[in-house]
Order: structure tokens, then sequence, then C-alpha cells
């Protein structure tokens, strides 16, 4: 009679509760699996499994929904109450309970279930000739956990559990799981039971098995806290090839450990798999393609390794910020390249990536926040990996190395076995830095598209000895309309003597002008020099040393006279330029402009190049009447001006090259002239200004004006004492020798025949 009235007192509240679990996990909290696989039947794709679910009822449930794909259920059972019914609908199984359970107990729930299993383009349970293993996402699956695939489970990145794991082969196979190996039973019928135990607390699609004949490479890496196993399972024709595909596995876990903490989890471990690459831990599926004795897929060695921090340990809560799993690991996939190949190999495959994701964000169709991912582009290769490594590694740039990564060990120790997303994050690296990261989260992950930085000197003043610089700041936003705020950017100013000086400048808002002090005069300046940053630009730093041609996005560069070699450090920005000059009938290109920094190591003549089409120049090509041409100014402290410029053989209006006689240092936009309002006699009207290349210079320097004309081209040296003057009768350039004059500034007046100035420039002589 107690036991009839405390049944009908819990039923009545648990119905006034409302809380009855309606979704894959709702209610409870599953604490541990005891997976037990058998029968593998590799002519029919089967299995049988039976999984017991340690669970704690987070409210008063009395119906249990788990997933389970594929595999058809035939007995479910539970050690505390009786089970009513069970039902499979889809990928869900509904358990119902006869008593309801109430919030805090603790029940285990057997599940036993078999068939053939699930398996897409990539991912779910995989045969493989003689071989089977789990792949624990899909990538055509929505959402794409497939733990599911073989064990019924709570499939999210949330509900976090230990595990054993029971997979019984016969004895001519292994069977390879995460976490360690206790034993392996003979069954003494032909058939042998692997016993696998993961004490951590990870997802479902982190757990794994793979079966087949496989042989064993070992090693054992002396970690920062303790020595960890290093095991890689791989097929009997390719053991000769492990150690020369794992030759840096020792450095690679250093540069790692180092960075993000001491390893979380049992021990380092990858096994031969068909297809790709996935993140199981402490076995991780390694494609049997990259094990060729190589390190050409050594990048794959270290990103899946990453993820036993960035994903396994921390793991993203919701598919939509993705990024923080594999935007990091792409990172980690590039980064340890720091310490087995040295800072500038890392910088030269950040510099790649950070290319490749800025033209991937200067398209429309790609202009969606970072940490809000539809799932079909959770995994998207440019969307999430290499955007979200570029992001990365912004970060790091923005906060500097060491505060980065140590704030970012302490996000890792804060959340170790748990879930995160892009706003704790965010706060964690606040926190732990003392830099807010308010203003850069909303820039870069918040908001869609990418930011525009740009810095770009305005004026030069001497002070005593130094120069007082002042820098013109501008943000844009490209794909959204937000406005930045806490923007920074480091930007290298360049010398006459090819001095390297970088700085940070930093500024709220679309504009703001900067003042940094220098020891020397500036030649220009380049916007993130090592290019690591998504600043809305491409850029590259050439230094031609021969005579052939170099190439970099619709710009072109070959010396065509050289004693030495040249540095040509080109900026492409994916922008309309900040001044348009307001010419009339002329419309300057809204979408891109280039930066050009050159400094010669000797004496050269350099042609540039510049493309245009009626694509990328949409905005402005429209017709034949719409004629290319280049407008052209050193620096923010000059107007814009058409550059005197040949265009190259077939070129027409709607696509050309258009080319430029000993490239001078500056900005380069695409323009067009209206012919049709213009007339074609007005246009590329010829006028006085004067160019001077190289400058700096050595030994000679060209000088040349748009026009023929006669008159005079005058020298004077800093104290303003004539040192060359040569007449002029109907020219456009001349040559200079200057060898015999001493190094430093000088002015180069142009002038008419009757003395009147014309114009000036200034010399570097080095």
């Amino acid at each position: 009679m107690k036991k009839l009235t405390l049944i009908f007192v819990l039923a009545l509240v648990f119905n006034l509760s409302s809380l009855v679990a309606q979704t894959a996990g709702e209610g409870i909290d599953v604490t541990h699996y005891g997976i037990h696989v058998w029968d593998f039947d590799f002519a029919n794709h089967t299995l049988q499994g039976e999984t017991f679910i340690d669970f704690t009822a987070t409210a008063n449930v009395s119906t249990i929904v788990l997933e389970l794909k594929s595999l058809i259920v035939t007995d479910v059972a539970c050690d505390f109450v009786g089970v009513e019914s069970f039902n499979q609908d889809g990928d869900f199984l509904t358990v119902n309970l006869d008593e309801p359970l109430l919030a805090s107990e603790n029940v285990t729930l057997d599940v036993r279930y078999g068939g053939s299993t699930f398996s897409e383009t990539w991912g779910g349970v995989e045969w493989w000739g003689d071989y089977v293993y789990n792949l624990g996402v899909g990538f055509d699956s929505q959402p794409h956990n497939l733990g599911k695939a073989w064990f019924p489970c709570v499939d999210n990145f949330t509900d976090k559990a230990t595990y054993d794991v029971y997979v019984t082969v016969t004895n001519d196979k292994k069977a390879i799981c995460g976490g360690n190996h206790i034993d392996t039973f003979d069954n003494g019928d032909g058939t042998s039971t692997w016993h696998w135990n993961t004490p951590q607390e990870i997802a479902t699609y982190h757990i794994s098995f793979a079966i087949g004949d496989y042989g064993l490479w070992q090693d054992v890496y002396h970690g920062m806290e303790r020595d960890i196993p290093i095991e890689v399972y791989a097929k009997p024709s390719q053991m000769n090839n492990v150690p020369g595909t794992f030759v840096h596995i020792q450095e690679i876990c250093s540069t790692l450990e180092q960075a993000l903490g001491p390893y979380p989890f049992n021990r380092i471990g990858y096994v031969s798999t068909g297809k790709g690459c996935m993140e199981h831990t402490d076995n991780i599926a390694f494609a049997s393609s990259i094990i060729d004795g190589t390190t050409t897929g050594e990048e794959y060695v270290a990103h899946e390794l990453s993820h036993m921090w960035s994903g396994n340990l921390v793991t993203c809560a919701e598919a939509g910020d993705m990024w923080l799993n594999e935007g990091f690991a792409q990172f980690w996939g590039a980064f340890y390249e720091v310490g087995v190949y040295g800072e500038a190999h890392f910088h030269n495959t950040m510099s790649g990536m950070v290319n490749s994701a800025i033209g991937w964000c200067n398209n429309s169709a790609h202009w969606m926040p970072l940490n809000n991912m539809p799932l079909n582009m959770t995994y998207d290769s440019d969307a999430i990996y290499n955007r979200g490594a570029v992001i990365v590694n912004t970060t790091m740039n923005y906060m500097g190395r060491e505060n980065f990564l140590a704030a970012l060990r302490q996000y890792f120790e804060q959340y170790a076995y748990q879930t995160a997303t892009s706003e704790l994050l965010r706060d964690a690296l606040t926190q732990y830095s003392g830099i807010d990261m308010t203003g850069f989260f909303d820039t870069f992950v918040f908001s869609s598209g990418m930011p525009h930085l740009y810095a770009v000197i305005s004026k030069v003043e001497p002070v005593g000895n130094q120069f007082e610089v002042t820098l013109d700041l501008r943000y844009q936003h490209i794909g959204d309309t937000h406005i930045g705020q806490n923007n920074a950017y480091d930007i290298t100013f360049i010398g006459s003597d090819f001095q390297l000086e970088t700085r940070r400048v930093a500024w709220d808002g679309l504009h703001a002008d900067a003042v940094v002090t220098l020891d020397f005069e500036p030649l220009g300046v380049v916007g993130d020099f090592s290019n690591g940053w998504l600043d809305g630009k491409s850029q590259k730093n050439m230094m031609l040393k021969t005579m052939a041609q170099q190439n970099f996005d619709k710009f072109m560069v070959k010396a065509e006279k050289l004693t030495d070699s040249v540095f040509i450090g080109v900026e492409h920005h994916l922008v309309g330029p900040y001044d348009d000059p307001l010419i009339p009938n002329l419309t300057m290109s809204s979408k891109h402009f280039w930066s050009v920094n050159r400094y010669d190591f000797g004496e050269a003549e350099v042609t540039g190049m510049f493309d245009y089409t009626n694509s990328t120049e949409n905005d402005i090509i429209h017709s034949e009447n719409d004629s290319a041409t280049l407008f052209y100014r050193r620096n923010a402290s000059e107007a814009w001006r058409e550059m005197v410029h040949s265009l190259y053989p077939g070129s027409t209006w709607r696509h050309g090259r258009i080319v430029v006689d000993d490239l001078p240092s500056g900005e380069y936009a695409i323009a067009v002239w209206d012919k049709q309002a213009l007339g074609e006699k007005e246009l590329f009207a010829p006028g006085n200004r004067m160019q001077l290349f190289p400058n700096p210079a050595t030994g000679h320097v060209r000088i040349a004006w748009d026009e023929p004309s006669d008159g005079l081209i005058v020298v004077f040296n800093a104290e303003g004492k004539e040192v060359r003057r040569i007449a002029l009768n109907h020219s456009d350039s001349l040559e200079l020798s200057i060898g015999d004059l001493a190094k430093g500034w000088y002015t180069v007046s142009h002038c008419s025949k009757d003395g009147t100035l014309l114009d000036n420039e200034k010399l570097i002589i080095k």
C-alpha cells in the first residue's frame, strides 16, 4: 500500500512538473558507456552490439531518448526500474520506463542491437577490405556526429562521458580503440576480446575502434609531466614507412605541449585507415595514403594530434562554433613548423594561408560570421579550417605570442573535458591576458566578411636627429556594416639603407592619425610585413635576383637590368582607394588598389605590370567607352595622378595589362576615362610631373617626365648647393650619373627654359 501510494505521488509530481524528455539526452547526464561489439561480418557489413549506459537523471523523467543509426535494437533493460516499451523512429531510440526517475538518481540502461552499419561519403562505420573502423563524424549528415553509427548514445558535443570498449574479433586481427589497452582475452573459440578504457570524459564522436591485421610501431615521448607512449598501428606492408612519416613526432609533441600545456590524454596513437583523418582520442584515424615514408603529409600528424587539446579536451558546444576545433587545429598544423623547421618556414606557410583566406572572404557569397556557421559548412575547408586558422594567427599577433599562448593554456585548464563557445574563449583570453578582446572578437569572429586595415605616411618632419612620422590610419569592413573598435595593426617602416622597424598602431573607428618617432627617415611603410593578419589585403615580399618575372595577385614585376637584387613589397588592398581625385569623366576602382615598396641593392631597371578585366573591374568597365588607365601617388601627402604607362600587346577595353617602366614605390589604382564624354584626344593628357628611378639610387638615376620639353634639370645637395645642371633639348627623360656624389638627400628640380620651376623631387643617394 505504501509502495502504491509512493508511486502515485511520484507520478503526480512528475506530471505536474511537465519535465518529460523530448530530445536525445534531455533530462539525463550520461557518465559512462560500456560498449561491447562483436560478430563482424565483412561480407555483409553487419555487427552485433550491447551497450551499458550509466546516467544520472537531471530532472524527473520517465522517457529516455537516445540516438542509434541504422542498427536495430532487439532488447532494452534498466537496472533501477522496468522498461515498459521502446521504439525506434529514424535515428532516435525512445525508451519508456514503467516508473518515473527522480532527479539525481543513477541508472544503467542496457541496450542490445545489431544489423547493417551506416556509412556515407565520409563518415560512419567504414568497411575497408579485411579492415573495419569508425569515423566519428560524417560530412553529409546533419548534425555531423556519428557516435550513433555503432552504439546508442547521446550524440552531441556537450554530454561527455568515460568509456570501456570491448571488441571481439577473430584471432588473426587486432582491435585498436581509444584510451588504455587493459587486456586481451582469448575466448578459446578462435576469437579474442580486446578491452580498452578511456578514463577522461570525452564526446561520443571521439571514441573509436579499428579492426584488422595491424603491426605496431612504438616510441616514448618524455613529456612535461610524464612519459607518454607513442603507438602507430599500420598495415604490415606499411610498417617500413612509419618511421619516415613520423620522423618528427617528438618535436611535434614538444612544440604542442610547450604551447598548449601537458598532454591531456593517455597515449599518442594513430591507426591506418582507408579514408581521411579523424581526431579520435588516443586513436587518430590516419589516412593510409599518408603513411608513405615521407613527411609530405606531416601537417596532418600535427593537425590531428593538436585536436587532443583543441576539440577533444575542450570541445565546441555547438557545430556553428566548429572553428574552435578545426580552425585551431589547422593553425597548430602550421605552427608546429616553428619547432621543427623554424620561424621562417612557419611564416611562409601562414602567409600562403592568409592570402587564400583573404581571397575567400572577398566574395559576397562567403560573408558570414565565423562563430555561427550553418551545418552544411561546418567542415568547409575554406570557411572553417583556413579562415579559422588565419583568425587564430591574427589573434596571436594582436595579443602577442607569449600572452596568447599563456592565456590559451589557462583556457584549456579552465574548460578541460568540457565544452566552450567563442564568447567563453573571448572572456578567458581577456581574463588571463589582461587585454580586452571584445573589440577584436566583434571584428574578426562575430562579424561577416573581414576588416581592411590600412596605414600610410601622410607627413614626415625632422626633429633633431630623428623623424616624426604622421600616419593616416583607416578601417573599413568588407561584407558588414561593423565599425571596429580597439583596432590594432603592426606596420613596418623601410629606411634608405633598408632599415626595417615595426611598430604597433592602435585606433578606434574608421579613421585616425598617429605619430611615430623614428631614428631614420622612412621611404615607405608596409602593413603586416610578415603577412599574418586577416586584414583585407593580400601581401607578398619578393626579392628579385634574376630577370625572371614574378607574379602576385594581378600584379607582375620583372627586372630588365640588374647588378645585384631588388626588393619589391606589394600589398593588394581589396577596397577602393580612400581618396578619390574626383576628376571629371574619370572613375577609380571601388574594389581594389595596390601599394608597392621598392628598394634596390645596386642598379636595376624594374618593369611593373597591372592586370585589369571587365569582370574584376565590373564596377567601372562596362563598355568600349570605358578606357582603362592607371593612377598613382607616392603617399597620402600627394594627390592621385595618371601614371605614364603603356599597354601590353593585345590589351582591349575588356581586359589587358598596364605596363610601367622602372616601377617607383607608391600606390596604384585602376581607373577608367569615359571616352564618349572626353573624346579620344583628351585621354592621357600629359603633364610635367617628374619621376626618379630608382630612388634611393647608387651610380645612376633615371629622371623622366610626362611630355618632351626644353629646359633644365638642376640637382641641389642638402645644404642647397647646386651640384648638377643639365640642359634639355625636347627631352622626356635622361640618365644622370651620380656615382661621384656623397650619400645623402638631394633635391632634383625640373625647370622651364626661362627658369620657372615645374617640379621638385627628393633623391636619396646611398
